[in-house]
């Protein structure tokens, strides 16, 4: 009987030294989630909404259509850097948040946010080889052929803007104070064309 205890007691030790020994199991991340929520300007859910999520301009991406609450639940997702592109009708959210700005984390569960605004396409099309400044009450932009902003014969520059009315304010860079000023409308899911010179 004492044998069989001493054995037994041998039989504990050893495995209590193994299980400290042994290498300890290591528990996969699930992969990170983002939550993406829509409203309206006037703080509505805007439901129905297809959401592009994606890594960059030639990737297909991912859709999903936000539900009742505005909400969108993308899983499975990689460790980088993701923008969405949510739109219904008209209404987009290229004026407002697209992006964290940062990637996405292992194990996490993410959040963003997007406002929804009617939203036009603005197209300035510097049709002189003479720099432009334009400028409005929201943008100041230099349209030139030697800057940043480098707009060559017949390529746009293009920028999405809330539908509304804006009055530009058109100068020479050689000659500024000297300009013109033209109101302008975008519409809902329209394209706006400015030529300069005009």
């Amino acid at each position: 009987m004492k044998t069989y205890c001493f054995v037994v007691i041998v039989f504990i030790l050893i495995n209590l030294l193994l299980a400290r020994c042994a290498k300890p199991v290591e528990q996969e991340l699930q992969k990170p989630r983002l939550f993406i929520t829509l409203k309206d300007d006037s703080g509505r859910s805007v439901s129905a909404a297809t959401v592009r999520l994606y890594k960059n301009l030639t990737d297909t991406g991912i859709r999903q259509i936000s539900d009742t609450a505005g909400v969108v639940i993308f899983s499975e997702l990689d460790t980088t850097l993701y923008y969405w592109l949510a739109e219904k009708a008209c209404i987009t959210n290229r004026t407002s948040q697209t992006t964290l700005g940062r990637p996405l984390i292992p194990g996490a569960i993410l959040y963003g946010y997007s406002v929804m605004f009617k939203t036009g396409t603005l197209k300035i099309i510097n049709n002189s080889t003479e720099p432009y400044n334009v400028s409005d009450s929201i943008y100041n932009l230099t349209i030139n052929k030697d800057t940043t902003f480098t707009i060559y014969k017949g390529t746009p520059y293009v920028a999405y803007r809330r539908a509304g009315s804006y009055l530009l304010h058109i100068e020479k860079v050689s000659a500024p104070g000297i300009g013109k000023d033209t109101l302008i409308k975008v519409k809902c899911g329209d394209t706006t064309i400015l030529n300069i010179p005009y």
